[in-house]
């Protein structure tokens, strides 16, 4: 193992060139293909990363393969990484962005209210702090007249429909949840909690299970995302969701030990319609995807699993 340096510094000045490309290489899990996402070569990204670990006197990387995979110090800096980077950047955009004012209509899907779309509204307020939102929720958005119409400026939502442009706002883990007390009987249907109405994931739970050739039966079926939340909390059943709603402690995670079936992440994208008539739609729209989306070089292939990694 090489000696590192700077151990024993307790405050270090962390470069943000060399946070941006640590990202790259995270997400792309090859100095190549970070290389090419930062626009730089494969060498210049390998003497970065090794002037990072020397700054800050810890092994981030493993080798398996071809791949570089992220050791448990990797895995710590990562998380900070991203909020180092998104808050550099939010900064900066809310300086020359702040005098934006007029009048912006966001639409969501309902399975995001207590996700992501909080997080996107107070990103949007304390960066336009003139901006007037008017915020629906729908439980699709694409399936309205309005949208036609094109009364709609911004959508945030799981899928890419024809005729919008989207950015990558964030991916997340998709796991499996039951209440923290609920007693899961290996071997029987599972007791799926979820959506009345078609969403993304009623459909990726039944896919995941469906392929699997695991039965399952409808426990409860529920009208708003709350309601599924609240059915899972009381012990009715299971249901899929991100890592966001670990945050309830009244829920745990079911995995591939009790035998269920690994889920697709989730995407949550920002969509615009590409013949929008509001001019500060297409402003925020493309100074969002611009500055703020720290995986927009690699929409395909980036990930923002932080959950790999390898002990030193």
């Amino acid at each position: 193992m090489k000696k590192m340096t700077n151990e024993n510094r307790l405050i270090l000045n962390l470069d943000l060139d060399l946070l941006r490309t640590f990202v790259a290489v995270a997400d792309l899990n090859t100095f190549g293909a970070a290389a090419i996402a930062v626009c730089r070569t494969q060498s210049a990204v390998s003497q970065q990363m090794q002037r990072l670990e020397s700054l800050i006197g810890k092994e981030l990387f493993a080798r398996h393969g071809r791949n570089k995979l992220l050791t448990e110090h990797g895995v710590q800096l990562l998380g900070y990484a991203r909020k180092i980077l998104r808050f550099n950047d939010e900064a900066c955009l809310s300086l020359r962005a702040n005098n934006l004012d007029g009048v912006l209509t966001l639409w969501a899907a309902g399975e995001l209210t207590e996700t992501i779309l909080p997080l996107q509204l107070e990103l949007i307020r304390s960066i336009y702090p003139k901006l007037i939102l008017d915020v629906r929720i729908k439980n699709d958005p694409f399936q309205d007249d309005v949208i036609c119409q094109q009364e709609v400026d911004l959508i945030i939502a799981t899928s890419h429909p024809p005729h919008y442009d989207s950015t990558l706002l964030h991916l997340s883990p998709t796991l499996w949840y039951c209440a923290a007390d609920y007693t899961y009987c290996k071997g029987d249907p599972i007791p799926l909690v979820m959506l009345k109405e078609s969403s993304l994931h009623r459909d990726m739970m039944l896919d995941a299970l469906n392929t699997a050739g695991i039965p399952w039966r409808v426990s409860y079926e529920a009208v708003t995302q709350s309601a599924v939340y609240a059915a899972l909390k009381a012990g009715l059943g299971v249901t899929a969701g991100t890592v966001d709603i670990m945050m309830c402690k009244e829920l745990r995670v079911l995995g591939l030990f009790e035998g269920l079936p690994a889920l697709p992440e989730t995407k949550y994208l920002l969509c615009k319609h590409r013949e929008t008539r509001n001019p500060v739609a297409e402003i925020i729209f493309n100074q969002l995807s611009n500055q703020l989306n720290i995986t927009r070089y690699s929409p395909k292939h980036g990930s923002a699993l932080d959950t790999r990694f390898l002990s030193p």
